[in-house]
């Protein structure tokens, strides 16, 4: 039996001790207490309401100490210079570091320094103090100093600006001044006849906190010798380094360095080198930078007799590195311009193949008989970047400049007996440079026994006609009669019968290649109308069976 049905069962009814006359409470209606929705939604809103307002207060909270802690936030600005000293001989322990002349003048270069920066309240509000990196010669030779500097500011992140701007304006000040009055007044004894002060912001690669390992390394060029990466060539560079290669040269001399290897990551932002006109990597001294597998020309003279390399290296993606042979060449080596009588003759930029020097001026002037009149053909043209006013490396010929990249059937004609040509180059970026033919011709003659292009280009007559644009301008195969070999062009040109259907334009108007079968996308259309896989073209293989899949390959 279960014992919850064991004994009497309660019944109110039959319970002796009930009292009848009790009263009870009469029962509440259940539906007064259910929730109404309207209250529901009131909780809702209330409960939104104090989280708005939570997170405006914190939001309130975080931009007060957001601007509270950028009215502390200041960053530390790092400035690359030299400065030129004149009236101050060269000696050899400027070259140590550790000689009581190095240091003595390098205290006086910062006082000179600190003192240019009290002229304005930006710099001498901000100012923290200077270092001396390294002495060399003078632009002025053995009578003159030329001072590497390091120059710190401590400054709030919205004034950056501004110390730029002061930078820029003092350090116009300063020269305009040494040009004046030939120094910025120190105690009499200790008064340096400055001029020249240039200084820029460090390249901000140059001063990223992962460069743990920072080295520094002489380098005297009098014998011949190599400089070369950590590693080279058994293994590639270390990472995370700031490298540089201070290279020097007795005086009056230049520095040459060539490349016999160079390999870095194909990136400029993470591993690369520079090489600078000076012995400290200031931005308008900068005469290369170099990333990557570069294929262009990698031989660089100095103006002087100084030279810096630097190379920096980022984390990852390490390669083999460089190798490169130094030496010192006589200032008056290749020494450029002069005057030419000839008929004909050529000139070229100094050192070409080489890079030419920066700072490097040459003039030629050419006279021909006073019948004949004169043109210049530049075979080869590589002066830099190319801007319309061609404001840093340029060539000027009778008072027209060129620069940049040009082809090689650039010619320069004057319509008399004189010719006048200039070679300038800035102090930065240089580059391969260019070479040149001149030639006297008589003005209903110009080109005696040759073809003589629309451009004024004289050309061989047996390349006249042959399929090939020799003059550069295409009018050597302008009205040509088409040989048996060879196709007419609706152009009227000649074309090799043999590029028809190659899937070149050779016509230049799509001549030689109408009527061809079409093949399908991802397919190469051979001259015997086959089409091949596009990937079996230029492998080495003759698959059309007439050689067209091969024959304008690159060897």
């Amino acid at each position: 039996m279960d014992l919850m049905d064991s004994g009497p069962k309660f019944n109110p009814r039959q319970d002796t001790d009930w009292d009848a006359a009790l009263q009870f409470l009469p029962a509440t209606d259940p539906r007064q207490h259910q929730k109404k929705p309207g209250q529901r939604r009131q909780m809702w809103v209330g409960v939104g309401l104090l989280l708005a307002a939570s997170a405006v207060a914190l939001i309130t909270g975080l931009l007060v100490w957001h601007f509270h802690l950028r009215r502390d936030v200041r960053v530390q600005k790092v400035f690359i210079g030299s400065m030129g000293i004149d009236n101050q001989p060269f000696v050899a322990e400027y070259e140590d570091p550790e000689n009581p002349k190095f240091t003595h003048l390098a205290s006086l270069v910062r006082k000179q320094l600190k003192l240019i920066y009290s002229k304005n309240s930006v710099l001498a509000k901000h100012f923290k103090g200077a270092s001396v990196q390294a002495f060399s010669e003078g632009d002025s030779g053995t009578d003159s100093v030329m001072a590497y500097y390091q120059s710190e500011f401590d400054v709030h992140v919205s004034q950056q600006a501004a110390l730029d701007e002061a930078i820029e304006s003092q350090q116009a000040t300063a020269s305009r001044q040494s040009g004046r009055h030939g120094r910025i007044l120190l105690k009499p004894a200790d008064a340096l006849n400055v001029r020249n002060v240039v200084s820029r912001a460090i390249d901000p690669r140059l001063n990223r906190n992962s460069l743990f390992v920072r080295k520094s390394f002489n380098v005297h060029v009098k014998e011949p010798g190599v400089v070369q990466s950590p590693g080279f060539p058994d293994s590639s560079y270390p990472p995370n380094v700031f490298l540089q290669w201070r290279l020097r040269a007795d005086p009056k001399h230049r520095i040459r360095l060539d490349f016999h290897t160079l390999i870095l990551e194909d990136d400029c932002q993470q591993d690369f080198i520079q090489i600078y006109d000076s012995l400290a990597p200031i931005e308008p001294r900068v005469l290369t930078e170099q990333c990557g597998y570069p294929h262009g020309s990698l031989s660089f003279v100095s103006s002087g007799n100084v030279l810096l390399l630097t190379l920096i290296t980022s984390e990852e993606k390490n390669f083999p590195g460089f190798r490169a042979n130094y030496s010192q060449i006589p200032l008056t080596e290749q020494e450029c311009g002069g005057a030419l009588t000839a008929d004909r003759g050529s000139f070229s930029s100094p050192f070409f193949p080489s890079n030419y020097p920066p700072k490097t001026t040459c003039v030629w002037t050419i006279e021909a008989p006073k019948e004949k009149f004169l043109k210049v053909q530049f075979n080869k043209f590589f002066l830099g970047k190319y801007s319309s006013q061609c404001q840093n490396d340029y060539v000027e010929v009778n008072g027209q400049r060129l620069c940049g990249s040009k082809p090689r059937s650039t010619v320069v004609t004057s319509r008399t007996n004189k010719m006048k040509i200039t070679f300038k180059s800035d102090s930065s970026y240089v580059d391969q440079g260019f070479i040149a033919e001149y030639e006297a011709f008589i003005p209903n003659n110009p080109c005696p026994g040759r073809f003589k292009c629309t451009n004024n280009l004289c050309i061989n007559r047996t390349l006249q006609c042959d399929g090939w644009n020799d003059c550069g301008d295409g009018s050597d195969e302008d009205d040509c009669k088409c040989e048996a070999v060879q196709m007419k062009c609706k152009n009227g040109r000649c074309k090799p019968k043999f590029w028809e259907c190659d899937g070149f334009d050779d016509c230049g108007d799509s001549t030689d290649e109408e009527n061809c079968v079409k093949c399908k996308p991802g397919e190469f259309s051979c001259r015997n109308n086959r089409c091949i896989p596009e990937n079996l073209k230029c492998n080495g293989k003759d698959d059309c069976t007439d050689g067209s899949d091969e024959s304008k390959c690159e060897k």
